[in-house]
């Protein structure tokens, strides 16, 4: 049908078909924005991925080396720990030869010692023995050479009292005897006999106190022989005892000497065997605590070391959850991306399809136009 005032054909059908492919392309720009953007965030997930991945084994070769480094410092523990083993038995029972050895000498360097004071104070009191006995000696010379001056004075008076004694003995006989033979004896006065009586007894009295003086004098001389002899004795017993003496003192001269030299080695032997065990000591437990510091370090740094490697196994852990999640996340953008494609390809075909029912639209539009005249004009779609 024409409307009234011949101003043109109105087609419904056509205006409809431009309202779907408007409808159409619409869908199919949303439809390509869809694909491009699910395109894209692919693209990006699947970057992710292979940064996740490249993570992921970064984070797994860490982690096996930690774990190898991690065993290797706890074996470097294992043998630190042997050696500080062998070094503690080395610092105590280890040494133990040497510091009884500096005992043993050290008891054989008291018991030097010891005997050298003993020597040496027996020799000390020999010499002072042997000035005293020296002492004794002169005082005992002294004494002889007195009792020998004082035996000579006495000796010599006990003879002269000897003499003087006999001779007035022999006088007194002489005149007794002489007295009574007197021819006169019997004729004189009474007198003269008392006189001559008195001679007599007075020489006999003279002669008796003679005797007596040189008995004195011998008992002197006899007393004067003793005190030479005992004095002489005395110088004997005396110089004996000093020679006895000088010659113990000698030998203690020499033992004392050599027991000083005994215990002067000894001291060094002894000196040396102190040095020798403290040194030993020392440098042992020195050793000792060397390793035990590098035993604890190297402990320290095990247990370091395995906590990183834990540390850095919980981080690959990670990592491979986040590259799974990464995965998952790929696989649902490469899928929505596959979707946004399938829809821009639907798109695309709805907008073919209303493009061919708009030229179909004209085709008919032309027919009816043209009388039909032109049913068999082909139909293109509208661009």
């Amino acid at each position: 049908m024409t409307p009234a005032g011949g101003l043109g054909v109105w087609h419904p059908t056509k205006l409809g078909a431009e309202d779907g492919l408007a409808s159409a392309e619409a869908q199919r720009r949303n439809a390509a924005a869809n694909e491009a953007e699910s395109t894209q965030s692919s693209r990006n997930a699947r970057d992710a991925l292979e940064t996740a991945d490249a993570t992921l084994a970064e984070a797994e070769a860490e982690a096996e080396r930690l774990t190898k480094t991690a065993s290797q410092k706890r074996k470097d523990f294992e043998i630190a720990k042997a050696d500080t083993d062998d070094d503690a038995e080395e610092a105590t029972s280890g040494i133990q030869v040497l510091e009884d050895d500096a005992v043993d000498k050290d008891a054989d360097l008291a018991s030097k010692t010891a005997a050298y004071e003993a020597t040496r104070s027996a020799y000390a009191n020999s010499t002072a023995s042997v000035v005293t006995l020296t002492t004794e000696l002169t005082a005992a010379s002294a004494s002889a050479s007195v009792a020998t001056a004082v035996h000579e004075k006495v000796k010599a008076t006990a003879a002269t009292a000897k003499t003087t004694a006999d001779a007035l003995s022999k006088e007194a006989n002489a005149l007794n005897a002489q007295t009574q033979s007197d021819p006169e004896t019997g004729e004189v006065s009474e007198a003269e006999a008392e006189q001559k009586a008195r001679s007599v007894a007075t020489a006999a009295a003279k002669a008796k106190a003679a005797e007596i003086v040189a008995a004195r004098a011998e008992k002197s001389a006899a007393d004067a022989v003793d005190a030479l002899a005992h004095a002489e004795l005395n110088v004997k017993t005396a110089t004996e005892a000093l020679e006895q003496e000088k010659s113990r003192n000698k030998r203690l001269g020499v033992s004392s000497t050599q027991a000083e030299q005994d215990m002067i080695q000894q001291s060094h032997v002894t000196s040396l065997a102190r040095v020798a065990a403290a040194d030993a000591k020392t440098t042992a437990e020195g050793g000792f605590y060397n390793s035990s510091s590098v035993q604890s370090e190297m402990e320290d740094a095990a247990n370091k070391a395995e906590e990183d490697a834990v540390i850095a196994g919980d981080v690959a852990s990670t990592r491979g959850a986040e590259a799974k999640k990464a995965a998952i996340v790929a696989k649902a953008a490469e899928d929505s991306a596959l979707v946004a494609k399938a829809q821009l390809l639907l798109a695309e075909s709805e907008v073919k399809v209303e493009q061919f029912k708009i030229a179909a639209a004209k085709n008919m539009i032309a027919d009816a136009k043209s009388g039909g005249g032109a049913a068999q004009a082909s139909v293109e779609p509208v661009q």
